[in-house]
């Protein structure tokens, strides 16, 4: 999506933010991110840009106008910082609703980088169901951040993150055309950086 598209998508969810559904209390953090060891490789930099406290909003692919639709008129939360004395990225995930909306969980990624395989190695934990998954991050050779699940075995489908600067960034996933086979884009969920108080 370019600049132009994501100032449009998130100016429409700033319209509808007065019906929007928001994570509750506990779900800020707003400081104390850490920063990385002075031992960690130059890749570790690839993640750099989840460090912070964002809005998340649903994007669903418009297939008929070939476009992403318009957000969802509710948010979740995505915050990371540095854990383990800098040496890993920790993102923690809120639904939306989290906080006062029974069934809406939280999770927590912990990334690790490893150097000899070139690529992040990460254990993902969700509250909601007791879920926990290993996931594999890479940058490859189309300048794509890609990520695909190792344990358990999933459904085929092909996830990636794209940065767009200025605290603005998206994870986008593609599933298979039941009839064609191709892939398809499905679902974007597309961060800002939130509003901090005092900032």
């Amino acid at each position: 999506m370019n600049r132009a598209l994501s100032v449009l998508a998130f100016a429409l969810l700033a319209s509808a933010s007065a019906q929007a559904q928001v994570t509750g209390e506990g779900t800020v953090r707003c400081g104390n991110y850490g920063a990385p060891h002075p031992d960690m490789p130059e890749e570790f930099a690839q993640f750099a840009f989840l460090i912070g406290d964002f809005d998340v909003a649903f994007l669903n692919w418009d297939a008929e106008a070939g476009a992403w639709g318009e957000p969802q008129p509710y948010s979740a939360r995505w915050n990371g910082y540095y854990g383990l004395n800098g040496r890993a990225i920790i993102d923690e995930w809120f639904d939306p609703g989290f906080g006062y909306r029974e069934q809406a969980g939280a999770g927590i990624n912990i990334r690790l980088y490893d150097e000899a395989e070139s690529r992040w190695e990460t254990a993902w934990h969700y509250t909601a169901n007791h879920e926990v998954r290993e996931l594999h991050q890479q940058l490859r050779e189309d300048g794509r951040l890609w990520l695909w699940q190792v344990y358990p075995e999933a459904a085929e489908r092909r996830v990636w993150f794209e940065n767009y600067g200025n605290g603005e960034w998206a994870r986008i996933t593609q599933v298979r055309d039941e009839e064609t086979g191709a892939w398809v884009n499905a679902v974007k969920l597309y961060a800002r950086r939130a509003s901090c108080a005092g900032e």
